[in-house]
C-alpha cells in the first residue's frame, strides 16, 4: 500500500510532466524535432505587418479582413507546417522568402491558398490552383477537403527545390530554377525566385480563413 508521501511525490511528478509538455497539448503536432512554433495562439507576438487584419480566437489565427502578416524572423532553408481553414470560395497565399514590401507573390514566392473548387474559380489558370507555386509551378488539385474543415499543409523550401504537401499527398515537387529558365506560366517577371532568403507570412486578400499550428523546422540558419 503506498504511503500519503509516495501518493504526493508521483502527483507531483504528474504535473511537471504536464508542464513540460504542455505546448505539445496546446498545438498539435508542435513539438516534432527540431520544429518550433511561430504562433503563440494568444496574440500576435512575433508577426509584423497588416497585423489589424488578423485576430486571434480560440488557438487560431483569423484573416479578417486580412493584408499581409509576416514572421518577424527571415528564413532560408525550411519546412513550414500549419493547419488551415477555408470559408467558401476564400483566397489566401502563403509568401516564402518575401521581403515585408512589395509584392510577395513577385518579389517573394507565393503558394497559394484558394478554394479552387468554388465555382467562382472554375476558369482559373493551372498556375492558380490551391498550393500552386503562384504564377510559376501548378499544383496537383482536388486534395483539399470541403470548406470549413481543417486541412494540413506542409511547405518545404531548400535551395531551388519546392515541395508542398496537402493532406498528405504531395501537391508540388519542383525545382524553381529549371521550371522558370524558359519563362514563367504567367509571363512576368519573378525577381523572388532567385531570394536566398526572406520571411514566411499570410497573403490575404480579404476573405476570411483560419490558420493554426504554425510551426517551422530552419534547415540552415
Amino acid at each position: 500500500m503506498k504511503t500519503r508521501s509516495q501518493w504526493t511525490s508521483g502527483f507531483t511528478a504528474a504535473l511537471l510532466c504536464i508542464a513540460m509538455w504542455s505546448p505539445c497539448l496546446y498545438a498539435e503536432n508542435a513539438c516534432e524535432e527540431g520544429f518550433v512554433p511561430i504562433f503563440n495562439g494568444k496574440d500576435l507576438t512575433g508577426w509584423v505587418g497588416d497585423t489589424k487584419g488578423y485576430v486571434v480566437e480560440d488557438g487560431s489565427m483569423i484573416c479578417k479582413p486580412g493584408g499581409n502578416i509576416f514572421t518577424e524572423k527571415e528564413y532560408s532553408d525550411f519546412v513550414f507546417r500549419f493547419e488551415f481553414k477555408l470559408t467558401p470560395g476564400a483566397n489566401n497565399g502563403v509568401g516564402i522568402r518575401a521581403p515585408l514590401s512589395g509584392n510577395a507573390a513577385y518579389e517573394g514566392m507565393e503558394i497559394q491558398i484558394l478554394d479552387d473548387r468554388h465555382p467562382k474559380y472554375k476558369d482559373i489558370q493551372e498556375y492558380q490552383a490551391h498550393g500552386s507555386i503562384y504564377g510559376v509551378v501548378p499544383a496537383k488539385r482536388d486534395h483539399l477537403k470541403p470548406a470549413g474543415e481543417w486541412n494540413t499543409e506542409e511547405i518545404t523550401a531548400k535551395g531551388n527545390h519546392i515541395t508542398v504537401v496537402l493532406n498528405g499527398v504531395t501537391i508540388v515537387d519542383a525545382d524553381i530554377a529549371k521550371a522558370s529558365e524558359k519563362g514563367t506560366l504567367d509571363g512576368k517577371d519573378h525577381p523572388g525566385l532567385k531570394n536566398a532568403k526572406g520571411h514566411i507570412g499570410f497573403l490575404g486578400h480579404g476573405d476570411r480563413l483560419e490558420f493554426r499550428n504554425l510551426r517551422v523546422k530552419a534547415l540552415s540558419e
